[in-house]
């Protein structure tokens, strides 16, 4: 009944979340529609509105048949015809994830079934309201997928409370997993190094992106006010389209990321904007669309060094923690390789499926195409990101030494390990290496024969503090051990 009980909760707070972003949405739209309208018109076309803002917040394609009206409107004969509309604002639906990553933080302290039962009914709690929203948006103008309307949601959801989950109960299901699975320790370092390094690239690359988006703003400020000015919009207008920009800002740093990268992104069949050069057409009348410099100059083919730089620290920080080694355990030649051709595959892939999720239809006819090109941003990045790594992980040692030959460099110490679970570095294996005390005394206290008393084994533990040289201060006392019980005896018996 308990397992029940908090399925039938996580179901419920499922729904509430998914009204949450829902009534984000529709505020927006009311605020204009009182304030602009004067509360005029149909009330169901703006429920409408603010239902395919929230399933485009989560992927969903909308198909849009606008007819002739909007021709006679807008004065381009490709506004009549049939479109889909598939960029995602996954700003709407970044609340979604988080709000149930939030759950799922409070699921991971009941047992495993009780959390499993509640993060299948949380999910199928959000399809159920991502199929009801989708049904009730459906019109001849705008009709969202219904498949995608129930699908997608309800994917972003349960991602978040799975991963919520299993960032709590990590550890222990790795350490499970390391009982019965283990790894050689010569792959273990670097395949490790790989897996954080690529994530750490991937992060560096995207955090270029928001940043140059920034600066980009910064710059053509002026320019964003009047596309702004052109539309028109009210006071509260303003207000609904800079929430607007939020929405869209995760697609805006992924392009930016993009660009910096090489590739760049289209803006329409036709277009391509990169470092390399600009060919920009007609572009929707968005503000955060102004970061774009119409015209490529120079100076900006520079821009393609920013993610190198970024994977050369990242490559530092790995080698100098992850790869960090010791006379006993050196870090070979063949590792860093490793550790930097799969960082940079795997960011690659990263990059590549950030800009799927940042491609798609922004209207009819030649922005059907819009977004950077996936492969072209997964090659390259997987390419500049490779060459950082590689940069920063041989010049990131701590110490001199040969990488020619097979030669090994003498780094900072690492523990040793194996286990799937310090794989993932949840295990010892990455904490800062103990103190070898305890391993002195078992040395020191070992040999010595059982009847010694112990008060004359604390002066040899005390003199051993040096490493390697524990052994050889315990050799004369355990050989000597028999003559100085003899000498104590001596000494006590009465003269």
């Amino acid at each position: 009944m308990r397992r029940v009980w908090a399925g039938i909760g996580q179901a419920v707070e499922s729904a509430a979340i998914a009204a949450v972003g829902l009534v984000v949405c529709a505020l927006a739209v009311l605020a204009v529609w009182g304030f602009d309208q004067g509360f005029g018109g149909d009330p169901l076309l703006q429920w409408r509105l603010a239902a395919d803002t929230w399933l485009l917040g989560h992927g969903v394609d909308i198909g849009i048949s606008l007819g002739r009206d909007a021709v006679v409107a807008v004065g381009i004969e490709e506004a009549g015809r049939s479109f889909v509309l598939s960029l995602g604002a996954w700003g709407i639906g970044f609340i979604t994830f988080w709000l149930h990553w939030r759950s799922g933080r409070r699921l991971a302290s009941l047992p495993l079934i009780d959390t499993a039962i509640a993060v299948v009914l949380g999910t199928a709690a959000t399809a159920v309201i991502g199929l009801l929203v989708g049904s009730s948006a459906q019109h001849s103008s705008a009709a969202p997928n219904l498949a995608h309307a129930a699908i997608l949601p309800a994917l972003v959801a349960l991602l978040g409370m799975v991963a919520a989950v299993v960032a709590v109960h990590g550890h222990d299901w790795l350490a499970a997993i390391a009982r019965s699975l283990t790894i050689e320790d010569q792959w273990l370092r670097p395949v490790r190094a790989a897996i954080r390094a690529g994530f750490g690239g991937a992060i560096g690359v995207l955090g270029i992106g928001a940043l140059l988006v920034a600066v980009g703003l910064f710059l053509r400020f002026t320019e964003a006010l009047l596309m702004l000015e052109s539309l028109g919009v009210t006071p509260v207008g303003v207000v609904v389209m800079f929430l607007l920009q939020l929405a869209l800002a995760p697609i805006a740093v992924v392009w930016g990321a993009s660009w910096a990268i090489g590739p760049g992104f289209m803006i329409g069949t036709g277009s391509s904007i990169s470092p390399l050069g600009t060919d920009l057409g007609p572009v929707p009348a968005m503000p955060l669309l102004a970061a774009i410099d119409p015209s490529a100059q120079p100076w900006m083919a520079v821009v393609v060094a920013l993610p190198v730089l970024a994977a050369v620290l990242v490559g530092v920080l790995a080698r100098q923690s992850l790869l960090a080694g010791s006379e006993a355990r050196p870090v070979h030649w063949w590792e860093l390789a490793i550790a930097a051709v799969g960082g940079g595959v795997l960011a690659g892939a990263l990059l590549g499926i950030a800009a799927m999720l940042a491609t798609g239809a922004a209207g009819p006819g030649r922005l059907e195409t819009t977004g950077p090109d996936a492969v072209l941003v997964a090659a390259w990045g997987a390419l500049e990101i490779g060459i950082g790594l590689l940069i920063g992980m041989i010049a990131g040692g701590r110490s001199a030494g040969a990488l020619a030959g097979g030669f090994a460099v003498p780094l900072a110490a690492e523990r040793e390990g194996s286990t799937i679970r310090e794989f993932f570095g949840f295990g010892r294996g990455d904490d800062a290496p103990e103190p070898d005390v305890d391993a002195q005394e078992t040395e020191v206290i070992e040999p010595l024969p059982a009847e010694q008393p112990a008060e004359e084994t604390q002066p040899v533990v005390s003199v051993s503090t040096e490493d390697q040289t524990s052994t050889q201060a315990v050799e004369p006392v355990a050989e000597d051990a028999a003559g100085d019980d003899r000498e104590a005896e001596a000494d006590r018996s009465p003269r």
